[in-house]
């Protein structure tokens, strides 16, 4: 079976594209500027580049797609430039699965959909209040994704994903409290005692993909699908950065304040029930830890 990879220049896409080939697949990887180096000394992995919006060159025929590629305010500041590449690069994604005869299609979708959240507790029900650019990107991707399903019978899944983690993830809290521990740098963190879930270890979320991708081509799925994503078993704030101190071997140096908005849970249910083998919160942590002491070139 051959799936695309968009995004595979980035630290998640990587992974995945990585994952599924060594699942069996074969992986067309597709990139906008960086390749990673991983991706051209993997066999069965075919290297395509281009602007997923303007001239990535996409196979005539594949099964499916993982999409993976956007960008982020973080990296593309300007709201207009986002929303071209996020929503036009989709457009463009899904008329080449209709032209393809492709038949499944995982999006990695992003909490920020739901822009301000104030519930304790986060379902896929939750309404979206006031998201930013990128958020409205990513709900107008997976709109357009639920219109192809219904139009031609498609099996998707959007994932909504909280802070991604692994050796190379950035922009998120985790990825930064991370990068601070191995550099020496000192980490100020709010609301020490406030429990919290929002991890997802980047080796968990391929081995989701892949299985999910793998009953998705068997015909075990259908329709479009729309989860949140998170661990189990949440750490108060304390713990979770006391755990990444203590796998690290770095001695701790924290300062906590009880200040500012407390972080609110995922629920996992719909995630469970979609076959998500969900770790604990210490699990995926430690998980994350080991991957950043890994050395380069060797994936944990």
């Amino acid at each position: 079976m051959k799936v695309v990879v968009t995004g595979a220049g980035g630290f998640v896409g990587e992974r995945v594209a990585l994952h599924l080939a060594a699942e069996g697949f074969a992986v067309a990887a597709c990139y906008r500027t960086h390749l990673p180096a991983s991706l051209r000394a993997t066999q069965g992995i075919e290297l395509l580049q281009g602007d997923l919006a303007r001239d990535l060159p996409l196979p005539a025929a594949f099964d499916a797609v993982v999409h993976c590629a956007a960008d982020i305010p973080g990296l593309c500041p300007d709201p207009a430039q986002l929303t071209r590449s996020n929503v036009g690069g989709a457009e463009r994604l899904l008329g080449a699965m209709r032209a393809a005869g492709a038949r499944a299609i995982v999006n990695l979708s992003s909490m920020s959909v739901y822009g301000k959240i104030a519930v304790p507790v986060v379902t896929e029900d939750l309404c979206p209040e006031q998201p930013d650019p990128y958020g409205e990107s990513k709900l107008a991707t997976e709109r357009m994704i639920a219109a192809l399903c219904a139009e031609a019978g498609l099996s998707a899944l959007s994932i909504r994903l909280p802070g991604t983690v692994g050796r190379g993830s950035h922009h998120n809290f985790l990825s930064t409290v991370m990068g601070k521990i191995l550099s020496g740098e000192p980490i100020r963190a709010n609301n020490p005692e406030a429990p919290f879930n929002n991890i997802v270890y980047v080796g968990d979320l391929c081995v989701f993909i892949a299985d999910w991708l793998s009953r998705a081509l068997a015909g075990a799925v259908a329709s479009h699908a729309v989860t949140n994503l998170a661990a189990r078993e949440p750490l108060a704030v304390r713990d979770v950065i006391g755990t990444l101190y203590r796998v690290s071997g770095k001695p701790p140096a924290v300062t906590f304040a009880d200040e500012g908005k407390a972080p609110f849970l995922i629920d996992l249910t719909r995630a469970l029930s979609l076959g998500y083998r969900a770790p604990t919160v210490r699990d995926s942590l430690e998980s994350f830890a080991r991957d950043c002491l890994q050395p380069a070139g060797v994936q944990a």
